[in-house]
């Protein structure tokens, strides 16, 4: 639009430069507004404009005009309120693709998690299964008799060993995926990725934030996620309310996010745009 109000008002180029300038431009959602150009794309500081735009007069077409690049304007910006949530006009991931995407990296991070015990220690896995399987079937004896047997303190040590080998796994598995990648095997598989969460309308303005875009978490989001990944899903059972209301928010968040998206204040998107669920 920049550059369309330059080739009406016969102005060839002010800087010699490919884009156009820094500056205040008329805005494209609304013409009593003027919207701030930073040299590469809008941003969200907008203000009154001091004077209705001129009329555009037609000028005789320079017969020579290079070829420049216009300013990239998003397609919903001209239809969208400035103060609307920009997270809202992005392909956020519906629940069952987030869901689909959980249970792959869960069932990686065990593989994952059984590869390094085996290397660790080959006999560990065969000692805990014996002790649980062992365990169980004194347990059942015990519950037909109306008593109740507790975990021997060996089969307690071993569990204990395998969630926290479990943990360090998980959480590893998610910082170096989504801090190199922005997305874990399962988001790709199902077509999903991490990326920052964008702040309120309110203070993008008033920090002179430029638009929203879709960039990677970045390493610190990628430590703060793996982490609350890891002790949400791997956690004892006093945790378990908590993962509950972990798996099932983004129902009901206008965000879409989760627990661990807010503490890491991320958002999950599609990455196929045109896939509706």
């Amino acid at each position: 639009m920049v550059e369309a109000l330059w080739h009406n008002s016969g102005v060839s180029d002010l800087h010699g430069s490919s884009t156009p300038a820094p500056q205040w431009y008329p805005d494209p959602a609304n013409p009593a507004l003027e919207r701030y150009w930073d040299g590469t794309s809008w941003t969200q500081v907008v203000r009154v404009a001091a004077t209705p735009s001129p009329p555009l007069i037609e000028t005789k077409k320079p017969t020579i005009q290079p070829k420049r690049a216009q300013p990239r304007v998003n397609a919903s910006l001209q239809s969208r309120d400035v103060h609307r949530d920009p997270a809202l006009d992005m392909p956020l991931a519906g629940w069952w693709r987030r869901f689909a995407s959980g249970v792959i990296d869960t069932i990686i991070a065990w593989v994952l998690t059984a590869l390094v015990i085996s290397v660790g220690s080959p006999n560990f896995v065969n000692r805990w299964q014996a002790q649980y399987t062992a365990y169980g079937e004194e347990f059942m004896a015990k519950l037909q008799l109306g008593q109740v047997l507790n975990p021997p303190p060996a089969l307690m040590s071993a569990t204990t060993t395998l969630m926290l080998v479990l943990s360090g796994v998980t959480a590893l598995y998610c910082i170096l995926m989504l801090g190199g990648s922005g997305a874990t095997l399962g988001h790709k598989v199902m077509g999903v990725k991490v990326i920052k969460a964008p702040l309120s309308p309110a203070m993008m303005k008033a920090l002179n934030f430029p638009e929203f875009t879709m960039e990677k978490p970045g390493w610190l989001r990628a430590i703060s996620k793996g982490l609350g990944w890891a002790l949400f899903s791997t956690g004892s059972s006093w945790f378990l309310l908590v993962q509950l209301v972990n798996v099932l928010m983004p129902i009901w968040h206008k965000r879409k996010q989760s627990v661990t998206d807010l503490f890491a204040s991320t958002l999950l998107v599609k990455t196929r745009v045109k896939d509706t669920t």
